[in-house]
């Protein structure tokens, strides 16, 4: 007889389990599709795609662990409490999307299903709309190494003339100082890049005092 209710009741949360876990998979795809959608970078860090698909049924598990019990939950947290978690996120948007994750297996741990899904497609939609409205896109990059840190400002004021001069929309994205010194910069314009030829803007910039290589992409 207690045989017969055990299996019963372990076939039910059996059932229950299985469903919320699977939901909290999808949910876990959902976020890091939209997390390749907006992310900038060439490459991804592979560790991080790890750990936005499988937060989501950690989440789920944990909070269907101690749901209605505060022997467990205190037990959990306890337990979590003596972790050490010593990693920084290099972009604040990794750290929203970690705790997005969480988030969405908790709700589904909780059964919360109408909850998760509507709560997951309007952020998801949310963060779609404003990485389209706030993203500016690149066309090519222009990367120029100066040697001569005395007359380091003259040599940037002689590379953006240059690139006034041919019509070219850009962006200084990155600079640092030295012995030898590199300055970056970001084209935003398609059709101005497009139609100035890429020898003409190394010869123009590599005819500058104290600027030793010059490297154009075009995107």
């Amino acid at each position: 007889m207690a045989d017969e209710v055990f299996n019963r009741i372990f076939d039910d949360y059996r059932d229950i389990i299985i469903e919320n876990l699977i939901l909290s998979l999808l949910c876990a795809v959902g976020i890091l599709v939209v997390f390749f959608l907006t992310y900038r970078n060439i490459s991804v860090n592979s560790s991080f795609m790890f750990t936005l698909i499988i937060l989501p049924p950690v989440a789920c598990m944990v909070a269907q662990v101690i749901t209605n019990d505060i022997v467990l939950a205190v037990g959990m947290v306890g337990a979590l409490s003596i972790v050490r978690f010593r990693h920084s996120m290099k972009e604040s948007k990794n750290l929203v999307f970690v705790f997005w994750a969480v988030t969405a297996g908790i709700a589904c741990g909780l059964s919360l299903r109408s909850i998760a899904i509507t709560a997951n497609i309007i952020i998801a939609v949310f963060v779609l709309i404003v990485h389209v409205l706030t993203n500016r896109r690149r066309y090519g990059s222009l990367s120029v190494r100066t040697i001569d840190m005395s007359n380091n400002k003259n040599v940037q004021g002689e590379i953006e003339k240059i690139l006034e001069e041919l019509s070219l929309t850009y962006e200084m994205k990155y600079k640092d100082t030295g012995n030898v010194s590199n300055i970056l910069y970001e084209f935003r314009n398609k059709k101005g890049i497009d139609k100035t030829n890429d020898a003409l803007i190394c010869e123009k910039i590599m005819s500058i005092a104290g600027v030793s290589s010059v490297k154009l992409i075009k995107m």
